[in-house]
């Protein structure tokens, strides 16, 4: 049986305590789309080939996705958009609760073209929303569809009609974390575009 991901070999994993934040830009509303560490033998599938086909991007472990400074970014009222592969919901419970977030519900984003994974079609994908403090989404005007159509277009690439939504419906100061593109309304981090933030200076804020 694996270890949770709080848990190290021992079954303990103590969790490192951040320094305060100081004079940094916090946000309201944070969109992550981890770089998902990927182990299969999909061999007949683009990006997602063993062997000398990789992903077109550095990706992280779980681990590392858990040590990013998450409640560093976030301000005391914060909305937490987390996207995942199937294969990684589990581990999306597990990070808001690290980072202090409260789960609340999710977004599927319907892509139109999926790939055939253990007799399945996999065209969706997924949005964990959480929050920590109160939640900023908006409540008052039209109902938020938790189900999102757009075709997919290139690998990684989310769709516009979901930073619509998420503009339209949170609150700033907003961030989009591993972005691979600028969108308007969003602070970004990521190694595809100028990043607006440093993100070692919010791990180390304070030591």
């Amino acid at each position: 049986m694996e270890n949770s991901l709080f848990e190290n070999e021992n079954g303990n994993f103590a969790k490192p305590m951040l320094p305060a934040v100081v004079g940094l830009k916090r946000y309201s509303t944070i969109v992550i789309d981890p770089p998902w560490e990927v182990k299969n033998n999909l061999k007949d599938v683009r990006y997602y080939r063993s062997g000398s086909q990789r992903m077109p991007y550095e990706q992280m472990t779980d681990r590392d996705i858990m040590k990013l400074p998450i409640e560093n970014l976030a301000d005391e009222n914060c909305d937490l958009f987390l996207w995942s592969i199937t294969s990684k919901i589990p581990v999306c419970f597990e990070l808001l609760k690290w980072w202090g977030f409260k789960y609340i519900d999710f977004f599927a984003w319907d892509k139109e073209i999926g790939v055939p994974v253990n007799g399945i079609y996999r065209s969706v994908e997924w949005v964990i929303y959480g929050y920590k403090g109160k939640m900023g989404i908006n409540k008052s005007g039209k109902f938020i569809n938790s189900m999102i159509r757009e075709k997919r277009t290139t690998h990684s690439k989310k769709p516009n009609a979901f930073y619509d939504t998420i503009r339209n419906n949170t609150k700033e100061n907003r961030i989009d974390m591993f972005a691979r593109e600028l969108k308007e309304g969003f602070d970004v981090f990521g190694n595809e575009v100028e990043n607006s933030i440093n993100l070692e200076t919010y791990a180390n804020n304070g030591r």
